[in-house]
């Protein structure tokens, strides 16, 4: 804890992720006695966030006994943040940054590297030259385009709206060739996968943050001398970082803006890789299968708090642990004939007293994670392996195209439905419990789900 405490003290680690920060909603992860916890508001109540190097010290100060892990930045950047109902407001966000995500293993790093040269040269192609930069997140690399290369008046049609266009236009242009890239990985724990992960609830390691899990930082790597990168760049005691990140050419984007605005239509968004390819199916393979039986109660619970957690909070392994987590807990509670309602009173007394695990809010929602980061519940820890296996599995090679089809289904709600217990419950579940296959039916969203 104490090397953890000495880097962001340190002059050039403030400098950096204060320079990211600014105009940020800042989310901490951090450890809090035996397990971790994720803050995005001050005990005051207002969005945390990071305007000078000073509000680092700030933060160890008001979070120190928490254990401070890892700092991020939401890829929206806001007007102001000063009150909780600033951040839900889609019309106080002036930009947002584009980014890809590519997520694989240590042992893979060549891949990764490969994945993302794709992708920058891609950029190149459209006209983006100055304004590229890359992080080294841990585990892979995010790709960024500094959003200060699109015009004020582009970004006035729609910040969210333009990045998730951006991010899916890049990916669109160049998924063959990274197709061709993640088939070659062969990791049994982490396939290599590209996403576009943009959306209102999107943050991202800040430049310099310590990893969440590894002792590894995130550096800025320059496009230029991503071919020399290795793994020992990112050392805490000796890393190598790019201060130059935050380069850029001011229009130099618009024209890639304005061309993916009038290609990207839609609102599904790409991955490419992280499991290995199989067959496609027509949308009547996937709801015979949805009636066959083969899907429960159980798992449309689980499937449903799932995307859930990944609307609100945008962490696909937590949103798993999460899912799975809320599907044992509500069949629970049917089997002793508690209400929804009180349901969450009860579990709400009782486990805390019983492990003192880690509290965590999904909007009225509590429950807990283990000192291990997952959620748990009776003794037992909810692992994202045991998502694929009690619900996922059951869904079969649909899988994806459901869990698709559930993102956009729960995104159709008002967030307000979403962190209430009882609303998500009766407007979003209900509708579609026995009738699975509705979730892929766009007809059966929102208004008519409600």
């Amino acid at each position: 804890m104490e090397v953890i405490l000495k880097h962001y003290l340190r002059e050039d680690v403030a400098r950096e992720i204060s320079k990211f920060c600014s105009g940020r909603w800042v989310a901490l992860e951090c450890k809090s006695g035996s397990g971790r916890a994720f803050y995005r508001y001050w005990p005051d109540d207002g969005p945390l966030t990071i305007r000078e190097p000073a509000d680092i010290k700030r933060l160890i100060n008001r979070f120190g006994n928490r254990m401070l892990r890892t700092i991020y930045g939401s890829a929206s950047i806001y007007r102001r943040l000063e009150r909780r109902e600033d951040v839900s407001d889609a019309s106080n966000i002036i930009m947002s940054t584009p980014s890809w995500d590519v997520d694989g293993s240590l042992e893979e790093v060549e891949l990764i590297k490969e994945a993302a040269r794709i992708l920058v040269e891609a950029l190149r192609s459209e006209g983006v030259e100055k304004s590229i930069y890359l992080i080294w997140s841990g585990r892979g690399i995010h790709v960024h385009l500094n959003e200060r290369a699109i015009s004020g008046e582009i970004w006035g049609r729609g910040p969210l709206r333009i990045s998730f266009a951006i991010a899916e236009y890049i990916l669109g242009r160049v998924k063959d060739e990274l197709e061709t890239v993640c088939e070659r990985s062969r990791s049994p724990d982490r396939r290599l996968k590209v996403e576009n992960l943009m959306d209102i609830q999107r943050v991202f390691t800040a430049p310099l943050s310590i990893h969440r899990e590894l002792d590894l930082v995130a550096v800025a790597v320059k496009p230029d001398d991503l071919d020399k990168f290795e793994i020992e760049w990112a050392r805490i005691d000796g890393y190598r970082h790019w201060s130059g990140w935050d380069e850029y050419e001011p229009g130099e984007a618009d024209n890639l803006a304005l061309r993916a605005l009038a290609e990207i239509r839609g609102d599904l968004r790409t991955t490419i890789g992280g499991e290995e390819k199989v067959r496609e199916e027509g949308i009547e393979d996937i709801q015979q299968i949805a009636r066959a039986g083969q899907v429960g109660r159980f798992q449309v619970m689980g499937l449903l708090q799932a995307a859930r957690y990944y609307v609100l909070k945008g962490d696909l392994e937590l949103a798993k642990s999460f899912g799975l987590n809320r599907a044992i807990f509500y069949a629970w509670a049917k089997k002793r004939g508690v209400t929804v309602r009180r349901a969450g009173r009860g579990l709400r007394s009782a486990q805390p007293a019983e492990r003192g695990e880690i509290e965590e809010r999904v909007g009225d929602e509590v429950a807990y994670r283990s000192p291990h980061g997952y959620f748990m519940i009776g003794g037992q820890i909810q692992r994202p392996v045991d998502f694929d296996r009690m619900i996922a599995s059951r869904f079969g090679r649909s899988f994806e195209k459901f869990w698709s089809a559930a993102i956009e289904y729960v995104k159709s709600f008002p967030e307000s439905v979403l962190k209430s217990q009882r609303e998500f419950y009766e407007k979003v579940y209900l509708p579609v419990r026995d009738q699975p296959e509705k979730i892929l039916d766009r007809r059966g969203r929102g208004q008519d789900a409600s």
